[in-house]
């Protein structure tokens, strides 16, 4: 698995000498065969895990310093979905033999640079050998003064609101694929990423595939203030994550397509509205959103946040997803990511 063949203690030693903020209700971290913390006078804790496969999720050529922080964002969009803040996380790693130990120093650095910037410690997890690279991640959040906002609570009449990009992250993949991506596996920071998209558009997309920010602040600002009714964050396409919202409500949504910001361009055969609608990976928040809600998000809304749209509706009737396109509303059949297709 690495140079000189160090061993699992060696890994895990090397993990446990990087310094990390931990919180005070933590009893112990990494050294034992569980992490214990107190939770006594904590809120609800949400917890949610994410697994990233080699050639289902990510390709080879990837950056393992990108790897590393994207592995842990999009848990971290997880907790943002139910407006939680983060707590703590777990890391389990599988590495096929030919790896170098720089690749796994490389995406430690990644993850643990990312556990910093959210303040959300890795107190434990697993390492082993596998046939391909295999991450598993968990995440803990709690809710300091709010409570959890779920799919399931969308009313009649709520507006369909669209907080931060989509469609970005399939143009990124998109370019990954016609391109010689081969010089991405050294990349350690950003600037290198912008530099080698050659123009604004290009790094945009790339960025948004490789260096996704999940939007924690955001859903954490909207559980404490009560501004929104049902929410979900956008992982597997807007379109498909719309419908898990409007199944769990049990409600029928539109969105009204010249309400519905695309990127300014298409990528090879991928339309702008199709990398909108059924992109992935965009990290975005979808929320139901009352009247009254939505007039308190007009005026309280922090000016620093991603942009907060309106684009559709959820209304009575049997749930499923309507495009509205000049008037004329048609019935539409997602086509985002399936974990098993």
């Amino acid at each position: 698995m690495v140079t000189n063949d160090p061993s699992e203690l060696d890994l895990i030693n090397w993990i446990r000498h990087h310094s990390q903020e931990l919180p005070s209700s933590l009893v112990k971290p990494i050294g034992d065969d569980c992490a214990v913390f107190d939770p006594q006078g904590m809120s609800q804790l949400a917890v949610t895990t994410d697994m990233l496969l080699e050639n289902v999720h990510f390709h080879a050529s990837v950056s393992p310093r990108f790897l590393g922080g994207k592995s842990l964002r999009v848990n971290l969009s997880d907790l943002a979905a139910v407006g939680a803040s983060p707590y703590a996380c777990l890391l389990s790693l599988g590495l096929p033999n030919q790896l170098t130990q720089n690749y796994f120093h490389s995406f430690m650095k990644g993850f643990l640079e990312d556990a910093a910037c959210w303040k959300v410690p890795l107190i434990g997890g697993d390492l082993s050998r596998s046939e391909s690279v295999v991450i598993n991640v968990t995440v803990w959040g709690n809710f300091k003064t709010g409570g959890p906002i779920w799919r399931s609570q969308a009313q009649d009449q709520d507006a369909l609101v669209l907080i931060g990009e989509v469609g970005f992250s399939r143009l990124g993949l998109e370019i990954l694929q016609v391109e010689d991506s081969a010089s991405l596996a050294a990349m350690t920071h950003e600037d290198e990423l912008v530099d080698w998209a050659r123009d604004p558009f290009r790094a945009q997309c790339l960025k948004a595939h490789l260096l996704p920010r999940p939007l924690v602040e955001i859903g954490t600002w909207m559980s404490e203030n009560g501004a929104v009714n049902a929410m979900i964050d956008v992982s597997d396409g807007l379109c498909t994550d719309l419908l898990h919202l409007a199944q769990e409500s049990e409600l029928k949504a539109e969105i009204r397509v010249d309400q519905l910001p695309v990127p300014e361009k298409g990528w090879g055969e991928i339309t702008a509205l199709e990398a909108a609608l059924d992109g992935g990976e965009d990290y975005a928040l979808l929320a139901a959103v009352s009247e009254q809600q939505l007039a308190h998000l007009e005026s309280t809304y922090p000016p620093e946040f991603p942009p907060c749209r309106v684009i559709g509706r959820f209304s009575s009737g049997d749930p499923a997803v309507y495009l509205n396109r000049s008037g004329k509303r048609e019935k539409y059949q997602p086509a985002g990511f399936d974990h098993f297709s």
